[in-house]
């Protein structure tokens, strides 16, 4: 190699090393993430932290023990106790509200761990949070569902129920398919077709193509399915309801109430012939029937919305559909003298917040405060529970949702309304699907839960998901108009601060009550 040649050559390799050496650009710190935007100008930002509040992480969730879902990427959530700090999770830097708080959504690491770091200036706190594996497949800690079939077939009786006070009494809810949306609710002594079953669920057949699935804990197979004499029905009226009796012999049922009518289907052969028109009532414009050989469709014409029913058997076994008078509503000032139950919803269970504001205690402060406007304005106004133990004012613990439903039932109240804020399921993008959202259950309680989703959605200002018809158990009584609110999601650290904003609390209190008295507007004469 000649002279001239070497030094171009020498000059390669010095460029080829120097190419593989580490540049500054790789030491920098990266750049801190931007601040977390706001999920609504309505909804306040949170206060921020001392300047000299110490750095300390602590994760609301992931909880302690939970098991890895069977995710691609899950939401974790707690705070850093300053505003000021970085958080760097598992590489990814996550921005931090004023008050330290957070909430990510991250891709599922393969190890099940969270590997947390947070500093600021020389203070450096870090934390290792791992999820639970299970010994059975990822995602599924239920045990296998049993398909053992069933071999009784005859008439059973429904002697237990299982359900909230859908009808007024306790029920035995029955479905379409096993596990499947409730649609028939068959009180105790109800004859039922059986003609299989599997696993947990008996198969009955209420008429030629029209099959239900009852929990088999709900039936005594050996029960006496004789006859019983049959009382004339007809109307009888009381002074807050009427009773429409239908001659029958404890024949399952479907009821449908829409608008200004209520349609009964008593499935099986039944004697149309025995309702007596005899009594009249203002209530009740017409009540109509057509008969078949498999059905009786009876269908109560109102001159009013149906504002509730209950639905029983008389002890000869008709059918007693006892239609409940609306209350007397001033249009001028549509809450005086109505009377509201009003449920916190939780304990048990709920959601959490970041900085740890658990659910049961944020929704009875938002309760609390309705209750006060709505009394202000002259509505009586009940509560299912006013601690954040759950006890009821009768010192019943309530812990069970068909105990909350029970207490409205039984205290007659004109409508109930449940209380909550949200959380997401695991995998779900928090911040792809947050929103206000209102449900309901039966048809006339439609517009009191849309009356609610508006007035609450105008105050959040956050994407209004709307009010949707669910199967929920607390908006299952048919007694009275039911419907639950979630107005915020607690995970996000603005709208959990939020909740701890008595400033706050009053316009979604007031939100409540607009809408409560917008759907009264509604039904005055």
């Amino acid at each position: 190699m000649t002279r001239k040649n070497y030094i171009p050559a020498f000059a390669a390799i010095l460029l080829i090393l120097a190419s593989c050496a580490p540049s500054k650009k790789t030491t920098t710190q990266r750049p801190a993430p931007p601040p977390p935007r706001p999920s609504s100008p309505s909804i306040p930002q949170p206060p921020p932290a001392a300047p000299e509040a110490p750095v300390h992480i602590s994760v609301a969730y992931p909880v302690p023990g939970q098991y890895r879902p069977n995710v691609d990427s899950n939401f974790i959530f707690g705070t850093v106790g300053n505003g000021n700090a970085t958080l760097d999770i598992n590489g990814y830097p996550v921005p931090l509200a004023k008050n330290g708080a957070f909430l990510a959504f991250l891709p599922m690491p393969h190890d099940g761990t969270y590997h947390l770091v947070a500093q600021r200036n020389d203070q450096v706190d870090s934390a290792t949070v791992s999820y639970r594996t299970s010994s059975v497949s990822v995602g599924h800690t239920s045990p296998p569902v049993s398909h053992e079939y069933k071999k009784f077939e005859g008439i059973a009786v429904i002697d237990k129920g299982s359900d909230t006070l859908q009808t007024g009494n306790d029920v035995a809810p029955g479905a379409p398919e096993p596990d499947g949306n409730r649609k028939w609710f068959f009180p105790r002594g109800a004859k039922l077709n059986v003609v299989g079953g599997e696993g947990k669920y008996y198969k009955v057949e209420l008429e030629r193509g029209v099959e239900a699935w009852v929990a088999d804990t709900n039936f005594d197979l050996h029960a006496n399915s004789g006859s019983h004499g049959r009382e004339t029905g007809g109307l009888y009226p009381s002074s807050g309801y009427i009773d429409v009796v239908f001659p029958c012999n404890f024949n399952p049922f479907l009821i449908t109430p829409e608008g200004t009518s209520i349609r009964i289907r008593l499935y099986g052969s039944t004697e149309p012939g025995g309702f007596s028109t005899a009594n009249t009532d203002p209530l009740i414009n017409n009540v109509g029937y057509d008969s078949t050989s498999r059905a009786t469709e009876y269908t109560i014409l109102l001159s009013k919305p149906v504002w509730g029913y209950k639905a029983f058997y008389t002890s000869d076994g008709s059918l007693d559909l006892r239609v409940r008078r609306p209350p007397t509503i001033d249009r001028d000032n549509p809450l005086k003298g109505i009377r509201i139950m009003l449920d916190p919803g939780h304990p048990p269970g709920g959601a959490i917040g970041p900085t740890g504001l658990t659910e049961r205690e944020a929704n009875l402060a938002e309760a609390m405060k309705i209750r006060d406007q709505l009394a202000a304005k002259g509505a009586t106004v009940l509560m299912t529970h006013s601690t954040l133990d759950g006890l009821v004012s009768d010192v019943d613990q309530v812990e069970e949702l068909d105990a909350r439903s029970a207490l409205a039932v039984r205290d007659n109240v004109d409508l109930m309304v449940s209380i909550h804020n949200n959380a997401f399921p695991d995998g779900t993008d928090p911040f792809l699907n947050y929103g206000t959202s209102t449900y309901y259950y039966h048809p006339f309680s439609a517009n009191l839960a849309a009356e609610l989703d508006h007035e609450i959605a105008n105050v959040t200002g956050i994407p209004n998901l709307g009010s949707m018809q669910k199967s929920l158990a607390i908006c299952r009584p048919t007694w009275m108009p039911c419907a639950l609110t979630e107005s915020l999601y607690m995970m996000f650290p603005d709208q959990e601060a939020a909740l701890r904003d008595p400033a706050f609390l009053d316009k979604l209190a007031a939100a409540h009550v607009r809408g409560i008295e917008n759907f009264l507007r509604e039904n005055a004469p």
